[in-house]
């Protein structure tokens, strides 16, 4: 059971991929990762994993992936940064732990009733720990105080994290994925078992980390600078096409449905009722933007090949047949420091976090008095020598 998952860095997170017996494009897939019973991996971080992909090389509709697993041509491959954020991944006892922790309140409080007697807090409580183990509970428990620590601290540095600060958050994940409307974005934390809602408030951790380490580190105008020239490439806009296309199984059906778009037939009315991926039908053949290396060989040229505007022949991919509409074409952009310099900014935190959130956790919880009583932890108890690793930290060293 795991209360959160956190991705395991910036730099290089995980590929959003699609489940190859599935073709909406809507659903990105979290794995959950039998190790993520344990709190934290050395670096104070929890796992995003990628979901692996199937046996069955092709889909219903033939999406495949190049050479071994040609890639997709109905549905590109997403390869762009979830982020390094608080995933919820709330198992019912973990739940049920939140709820009496959190609520408030002393143990007697009522929290059912049985024939006519009150069940408590404290008897809920009793019992999931007889059932679980004080570990497990413990465990939980661990979790649930890690974000009273993180919003503690991030009281210590006099900001507040705001909605607006949220939506940008946000903003910037749906952009970074390719996620152009509200329904797709649903879609992909539905299949995390997640609602906009819920996904809001596990933003709001990461952000107030941006406001501790900002405070604890100081980064100056050359620190960003620096940053941004190691991870250029991330910053700049490669070559893009939106596409749209109408899939069907064989060459007579694309044809038929090609005379009908040359005698003005509309393309997004043509793919709703004939396309066989579904993934993009329902929102008239389209497929967003992607650039070269992302759909099977014979699509990517194609489309790459047409003018804004333009209808291919019928095109032949491992996916079927194909008839093909260029909406919209964007030229490689390389980017300016000034341009990006916000972004580049929240990047060179989120990295720090990744890579000093340990050190920092264990020195935030000595000094606002962290005790779990059930996996009788007390970090106030810690050796005042600092270990090897903090010492050598890029936050220790920021400090000195």
């Amino acid at each position: 059971m795991v209360l959160l998952i956190l991705e395991e860095g910036l730099t290089r997170m995980s590929d959003i991929r699609k489940d190859s017996e599935e073709l909406n494009q809507d659903e990105i897939k979290l794995n959950k990762d039998n190790a993520a019973d344990e709190q934290a991996s050395d670096t104070g971080v929890f796992d995003i994993v990628e979901a692996d992909a199937e046996d069955d090389n092709t889909s219903a509709s033939g999406v495949t992936e190049k050479e071994a697993e040609p890639k997709p041509a109905a549905v590109p491959v997403v390869k762009a940064p979830w982020p390094w954020i608080v995933i919820a991944v709330v198992a019912v006892i973990a739940l049920i732990v939140v709820l009496v922790v959190d609520r408030g309140g002393s143990g007697s409080e009522a929290v059912g009733e049985l024939d006519g007697k009150s069940i408590t807090k404290a008897d809920l409580m009793d019992e999931l720990i007889k059932q679980s183990g004080e570990a497990s509970i413990g465990s939980q428990l661990d979790q649930v105080m890690m974000y009273k620590v993180i919003k503690l601290e991030a009281e210590k540095t006099g900001k507040e994290v705001n909605e607006a600060d949220i939506d940008a958050y946000i903003l910037n994940i749906r952009e970074a994925n390719g996620i152009t409307s509200d329904e797709q974005f649903e879609s992909a934390l539905a299949s995390s078992g997640m609602t906009v809602e819920s996904f809001r408030e596990q933003v709001l951790p990461q952000l107030e980390l941006r406001l501790v380490f900002e405070k604890r580190l100081a980064p100056t105008e050359d620190d960003l600078k620096a940053y941004f020239e190691e991870n250029k490439d991330s910053y700049g806009e490669e070559e893009q096409v939106q596409a749209s296309h109408i899939l069907l199984s064989t060459k007579e059906e694309a044809e038929a449905v090609l005379k009908q778009l040359k005698e003005g037939a509309d393309f997004a009315t043509l793919a709703q009722e004939k396309s066989i991926d579904t993934g993009s039908a329902a929102s008239g053949g389209d497929l967003g933007y992607f650039g070269k290396g992302v759909m099977n060989e014979q699509f990517e040229t194609a489309a790459f090949a047409l003018k804004k505007g333009e209808i291919s022949d019928v095109v032949e991919s491992p996916n079927g047949f194909h008839i093909i509409k260029l909406v919209d074409h964007k030229d490689a952009v390389t980017a300016s420091y000034d341009d990006v310099k916000d972004q580049v900014k929240n990047d060179y935190l989120d990295s720090k976090i990744n890579e000093g959130f340990s050190d920092w956790y264990t020195e935030a919880k000595k000094a606002d008095g962290y005790k779990n009583f059930l996996t009788d932890e007390d970090a106030t108890a810690a050796s005042e020598e600092p270990s090897a690793s903090a010492s050598s930290s890029p936050e220790a060293s920021a400090a000195q």
